[in-house]
């Protein structure tokens, strides 16, 4: 019964010393340049949505380097950023102390799908939110 139990620790010791694969993170699938494809605009009221615009954005590239930095394009204009991402957020911080936080709705090893929420305002009694969902493919 000794010589078992011992098989058993000297078994459970030899799994628990095997290194694990290193999953990939997210910071190391978002980096590289990545094409806007879209990016959809929507309304709500009550939590209920009222409107939604879609919007193809053929010539917007992200750039997220391995520094840390990237290159993207907010409101209309190419700005100079540093990100951060975690499993569930990716953070733009801009030189203007503006930090920016997208939802990751999915991430694969081509697609991004993020989700910026402007938050909630509340008028009259009802509840105002604006979200943009941004349908991104990976270039390079």
């Amino acid at each position: 019964m000794k010589n078992l139990t011992l098989i058993a620790l000297l078994f459970i010791t030899t799994l628990s010393a095997c290194k694990k694969d290193k999953a990939e993170k997210n910071t190391d699938r978002i980096e590289g340049k990545w094409k806007v494809e879209s990016a959809t605009y929507i309304e709500y009221e009550n939590d209920k949505e009222v409107d939604r615009k879609e919007q193809s954005l053929p010539n917007q590239i992200c750039d997220f380097r391995a520094d840390g930095t990237a290159s993207v394009n907010l409101q209309g204009e190419d700005v100079e950023v540093k990100w951060t991402a975690t499993e569930s957020v990716l953070q733009l911080d801009t030189e203007r102390d503006v930090k920016l936080d997208l939802k990751i709705k999915s991430l694969s090893k081509t697609n991004l799908y993020l989700v910026y929420d402007s938050g909630v305002e509340v008028d009259n009694s009802i509840t105002y939110k604006e979200t943009i969902e941004f349908q991104m493919r990976k270039i390079d």
